[in-house]
């Protein structure tokens, strides 16, 4: 059997290989016109921080109100906002709900929100459905939002109205699976 061949130990170099960089995802332009799919950043000013309760295993976290600055790739959902909300925490998680209003000088949104709260409440992620008033009227606005601090939003305008679930879709019957056609 012959005897392997040794192979040269490559010498570590001071000298840093550069690695190509990045490149920016271009933020997409909208002329403020028609359905869009809209992109930007939320800030926000804690106004009031409502009354947290322990009930059990949950603290209740209730009464929150924020203040928002959105800018956005959109000057229809560019403006200030006011967050309602309130969320049950599970140790370090838990759901958050509420209501949010985004105006400017020529029309406002609002709607309902629902979403997620994690690392003890520094992390969060919403989504929302808010309807169109003033030059908006007869829009609706879906949104996304997810951070710490300066949030990312996306989102969607479009003529219309928020979709609604169908009854016959929605089973709350936690007891049986089968009874909503769910059994295997």
């Amino acid at each position: 059997m012959p005897s392997p061949t040794p192979r040269a130990t490559p010498t570590p170099t001071a000298t840093p290989v550069p690695s190509p960089a990045p490149t920016s995802t271009a933020v997409p332009t909208s002329s403020g016109v028609g359905p869009v799919y809209v992109i930007g950043a939320q800030s926000y000013t804690w106004i009031e921080r409502g009354e947290a309760t322990q009930v059990g295993d949950v603290m209740q976290l209730r009464g929150n109100s924020v203040d928002t600055i959105d800018t956005m790739n959109d000057p229809r959902v560019t403006g200030t906002g006011t967050i309602l909300g309130d969320a049950d925490m599970y140790g370090s998680v838990g759901p958050q709900w509420g209501t949010y209003r985004l105006e400017n000088a020529d029309g406002a949104w609002e709607g309902t929100w629902t979403g997620m709260l994690w690392q003890a409440g520094a992390m969060t992620q919403v989504t929302a459905w808010v309807i169109g008033s003033g030059a908006y009227e007869g829009w609706s606005y879906y949104l996304h939002v997810r951070g710490t601090g300066t949030m990312e939003v996306e989102g969607i305008i479009y003529p219309g109205a928020p979709p609604t679930p169908f009854e016959e879709d929605l089973c709350y019957e936690p007891d049986s699976l089968a009874t909503c056609g769910w059994a295997g």
